[in-house]
């Protein structure tokens, strides 16, 4: 339970305001916290509530411990998936190194136990199910938990959450623990912990969530003893006792805390195990969050910490940090602190007695929903592909959305260019959480086996997802639960070569290009409205869409007659009847470019051309600069190529290059939008860190350079902040440049396998993200 501030407490811990005290133990305090509400500057309502962990003042702090630190926030970024709590912030760096989480307002299993004895049943069924898929999150991110016990289990109204992972370690890393320490907590610990092999294993936490979920079911371990030598012996040994343990349990967790790893069931087949009722009868769904099977006892403690958060709450805005220090650097005098579920180091304390409720008002019923609704919330999304048994669990709940929010628009579109001018401009509703369509959750899809890994993108049309293969095949998804909605077959022959132009729509069609031609779908049911095949030796290599008009470039396959020579057609997007068609020499590179009446487009041996949109006829042609794509921006375009130094702005009319903005070789197409900074990413040396720099794009002046954590494969924008996508995680960047104020969310597919991953042609609504990664899974995740 939440306790007061201690005087002396620092006010706040990076961007985060501290609300009250969590607990403490050996490694330092763990306080309630709110995002500042500078960090939330579109103004979406009151900032998620976050667990903020902070390590104690007086420790060595040197450079082992902040590895060891960094390890931490690796293994709690990389395992953001079902049933664990996300990492929203981190530092390791700092004078006392940090890290946020989600807060989850509720007990843990181990004090749930103590203050209201043994779980029912199908609690523990549902429990273990709920654990169990929360390790085939963790242990998909290529991480070990090694620490699984009642204290690190947090329970809410609709679900467990597993969380600090402090001594988690990545399946290939070199332990940092020191040699002959015993790591985690006897009477939880699989044999081969204990024993010190090398070669503990997904299996181990399968045989700690075994233990846990005796634990649960009878108020003690299975090898409880009152001599910790004993306990050791008797986990070596294979001696669980079980004798107290529900019949219809007894064999699950016997499978689990079998001595052998190998003999000991996976967490997905756990999982389906669980969530089985028992009879016979097959696996139930997932339950929904609402339905979660706790006892009525279990019930009314998280009123107690729902209370406690508005308490804490009322207390700050009252003006109850008055005496506080103002920088996390401060100290002040020391207290006896309560041991926290997240540090584990002190003795379990008796119960704390809840503050006093005072008579209901509608304002305070007000506020506990909403702080249930902030600390109930979807968990960000772990670097893994779900199972089938995960897909339909739990997410963001739309009472989550802030009250009378209006719904996502029906017709709403959303395309990988962001706007009409490509410029990668998403609008406030990329990051507006009251635009996600209805009942969103995080989900994974894997491809369907008719659909290759040829042809990229996907596009967003009100609440329907459609991505597209090589052949022209399109897969329509519920965006917000990714539920089939329905697929068409493509062209019959196989493409020669990956193709990178993504879908376009509108509100009542789907238009999907292939090598060999294009199709308009409809949107509701994927039937065919017109398809429209490429003359014999010719490919389609461009597609676009533009104010009701289709707009294709087909280029000749075979060198005849001219290799050098491209057809362009204009097609009315509606019947699909051809509007006008022109020829011209060279090859178009990238997406065609409409605006302002001119259909744009740059040369893949260099220069631009420009075509008049109503009929086809050249406007301007220039021999250079090089592009790999153009996007528009006030009244001008903007040129950029993977092999030229920054970028060039060029006169719309003339073509010619007004000026080149930025240094360094561009990894990804640049984004400028309505804060009229223009955002590169790119490499300024060979093997050197790539950079995020923002420029003022009146000026070309510098305003800020950052780290751009990773390959920077895709730049967004939305309102104030643009989303850097890199092949693991995907970073918010303030466009001011604020480097404290930099957040982080972990991307949603499987990173084995051979092939590298990259997640294609991102699409941002309602603070989540919607793409698919080449042969790879299609996703949906949050980043805010």
């Amino acid at each position: 339970m939440l306790v007061p501030l201690p005087p002396g407490t620092p006010r706040r811990i990076g961007p985060h305001t501290l609300l009250a005290r969590i607990g403490a133990g050996g490694m330092g305090e763990v306080f309630l916290a709110r995002r500042d509400r500078r960090g939330d500057r579109d103004g979406q309502g009151v900032p998620p509530l976050v667990a903020v962990k902070v390590v104690r003042q007086d420790l060595d702090l040197d450079d082992a411990f902040r590895a060891r630190f960094r390890r931490e926030i690796a293994a709690a970024r990389a395992v953001t998936g079902p049933f664990t709590a996300a990492l929203v912030d981190a530092d390791a760096d700092a004078e006392r190194p940090w890290l946020a989480t989600e807060y989850i307002a509720g007990p843990s299993l181990a004090d749930v136990v103590e203050r209201c004895g043994p779980l029912p049943v199908p609690a523990v069924r549902a429990l273990g199910a709920a654990l169990a898929r929360a390790l085939t999150a963790v242990h998909g991110a290529r991480v070990l938990h090694r620490d699984l016990k009642p204290a690190n289990v947090l329970l809410a109204p609709d679900g467990p959450r597993l969380i600090d992972f402090g001594i988690a370690q990545a399946f290939e890393a070199t332990a940092l623990t020191m040699t002959g320490v015993l790591v985690g907590t006897p009477g939880f610990l699989a044999p081969e912990q204990i024993e010190g092999s090398h070669a503990v294993v997904p299996a181990s936490d399968v045989f700690s969530l075994g233990a846990v979920l005796c634990h649960a079911a009878t108020g003690r371990g299975p090898f409880d003893d009152p001599e910790a030598a004993a306990v050791v012996f008797r986990i070596v040994r294979g001696d669980a006792d079980l004798s107290d343990v529900p019949p219809e349990l007894r064999d699950t967790l016997a499978a689990c805390l079998h001595p052998t790893p190998e003999n000991r069931p996976t967490p997905e087949a756990l999982a389906t195990t669980l969530s089985a009722p028992g009879d016979g009868t097959p696996p139930s769904p997932s339950p929904a969050p609402a339905l979660f099977p706790w006892p009525a006892d279990v019930l009314s403690l998280f009123a107690e910490y729902r209370e406690a958060v508005a308490a804490s709450e009322r207390a700050h805005d009252q003006g109850g940090f008055a005496d506080a220090a103002t920088t996390a650097g401060a100290s002040g005098p020391r207290l006896r602190a309560e041991p926290s579920p997240t540090l584990g180091a002190a003795p379990a304390p008796p119960p704390v007695t809840p503050p006093a409720a005072a008579p209901p008002r509608r304002g305070r019923r007000r506020l506990w929903v909403l702080a249930a609704a902030l600390t109930t919330a979807g968990l960000a999304v772990a670097a893994v592909t779900l199972p089938d048994a995960l897909r339909d669990g739990p997410g963001d709940d739309p009472s989550k959305k802030p009250p009378g929010a209006p719904r996502a628009v029906a017709d709403r579109v959303v395309t990988a260019y962001g706007n009409q001018d490509h410029s990668g401009e998403f609008g406030p509703s990329a990051a507006d959480r009251a635009k996600r369509p209805d009942d969103w959750r995080f989900w994974s899809r894997e491809r369907s086996r008719g659909m290759d890994g040829m042809g990229k993108g996907c596009v967003l049309t009100g609440d329907t997802l459609v991505c597209r293969d090589g052949r022209g095949a399109a897969r329509a998804l519920n965006a917000a639960t990714g539920a089939d909605r329905w697929s068409t077959r493509g062209f019959p022959s196989a493409p020669s070569g990956s193709q990178e132009n993504p879908p376009e729509a509108d509100a009542e069609r789907v238009y999907v290009p292939s090598e060999r031609g294009v199709s308009a779908l409809g949107v509701k049911r994927g039937d065919v409205v017109w398809r429209h095949g490429t003359p014999r030796y010719a490919g389609l290599i461009a597609m676009t869409h533009a104010q009701g008009v289709v707009y294709t470039a087909e280029f000749n396959l075979d060198g005849a007659p001219d290799p050098y020579t491209t057809t362009v057609r204009a097609r009315n997007a509606e019947t699909g009847r051809q509007l006008w068609q022109t020829t011209l020499k060279g090859k178009p590179q990238g997406t065609p470019l409409v605006r302002g009446g001119v259909l744009y487009t740059a040369l893949e041996n260099g220069g631009v051309l420009a075509l008049s949109a109503k009929d086809g006829d050249r406007a301007a042609r220039v021999a250079k600069p090089l592009c790999d794509s153009l996007l528009g921006h006030r009244d001008a375009l903007v040129c950029w190529s993977r092999t030229e130094d920054g970028v060039r702005i060029l006169d719309p009319d003339t073509l010619a290059v007004r000026r080149t903005v930025g240094t360094g070789k561009p990894l990804a197409p640049p984004v400028v939008g309505s804060a009229d900074v223009l955002v590169i990413s790119h490499s300024p040396r060979p093997r050197s860190p790539n950079r995020l720099t923002g420029y003022a794009w009146r000026s070309g002046k510098r305003l800020w350079d950052l780290p751009a954590g990773g390959d920077a494969t895709a730049l967004a924008l939305s309102k104030d902040r643009v989303f850097v996508v890199n092949s693991f995680d995907v970073r918010g960047v303030p466009l001011d440049g604020d480097a404290e104020r930099v957040t982080t969310w972990s991307i949603p597919y499987s990173a084995t396998g051979p092939e590298p991953k990259t997640l294609y042609t991102p699409l941002f609504l309602g603070g989540a993200v919607f793409a698919e990664s080449g042969k790879g899974p299609i996703v949906s995740g949050r980043i805010l």
